[in-house]
């Protein structure tokens, strides 16, 4: 049986401020070999990727002072890969049912981004951060539950899929524009996938505005509604949205 591959990539900032960028990535790949219930919420979440004879190309940054700049590394690496990207922060912890909809979810010759939704930190009054779309549109895919998501619409970027055919549309759809989406970093050429970019007087985080403008018309966006993602201690179910 050939495994299912991806590209996962993290970022480990505040690990990074208490062993520096290189001590921070030796402690995730020690955890890695020898998982444990005190683990790191994206140790625990990628090994079970592992357990389920996923293999995994992992990519992490320890110096995410930018995080839209960290995901637009992480974007060119797995571009350059050939794998689908899985996008993961460092304090998502997933079912395993979970993440098994996910893979299960990217495997389409159709573009198509994944997203999973979950509460933002705030353990008195958790918020949702994606927005139920007012019309459901759900649909099954390879037996996974998604939502459709409006165009322009999005999740945090925690827990986030994206197939080849979709990533192969977001570079060229950037490269169109190239001499506004591109940076040099290190002396390298890079897309700028992700950044924050102001409208009408609005703020748009690096997440938002990559939903909103860095995603093709004809790319889906749909929310993953199988098993339980806690972000940051918070939980939630998300067969109940």
């Amino acid at each position: 049986m050939i495994k299912r591959r991806f590209f996962v990539s993290t970022s480990v900032y505040a690990l990074a401020h208490q062993l520096g960028m290189a001590g921070a990535i030796q402690e995730v790949t020690r955890q890695l070999d020898a998982p444990g219930k005190d683990s790191l919420p994206v140790v625990r979440t990628i090994t079970r990727f592992r357990h389920l004879e996923i293999e995994v190309q992992l990519h992490v940054d320890g110096g995410a002072t930018y995080i839209g700049m960290a995901r637009s590394r992480a974007f060119h690496e797995a571009f350059n890969s050939g794998l689908p990207w899985i996008s993961l922060d460092d304090d998502i912890d997933v079912t395993t049912d979970c993440v098994a909809a996910m893979a299960d979810a990217l495997d389409d010759l159709l573009p198509r981004i994944v997203v999973v939704p979950y509460y933002t930190r705030d353990h008195e009054h958790p918020q949702l951060t994606f927005t139920v779309p007012l019309v459901r549109h759900e649909t099954l895919r390879n037996n996974v539950r998604l939502l459709a998501l409006p165009k322009g619409a999005g999740a945090g970027f925690g827990f986030v899929g994206i197939n080849r055919p979709a990533m192969q549309a977001i570079a060229e759809d950037a490269d169109a524009i190239a001499q506004h989406l591109t940076w040099f970093d290190h002396g390298e050429k890079k897309r700028a996938i992700f950044y924050e970019r102001l409208e009408d007087g609005l703020w748009y985080g690096e997440d938002t505005s990559f939903f909103r403008y860095r995603v093709p018309p004809h790319v889906s966006v749909e929310a993953l509604l199988v098993g339980t993602v806690v972000h940051a201690g918070v939980p939630l179910n998300l067969t109940t949205l």
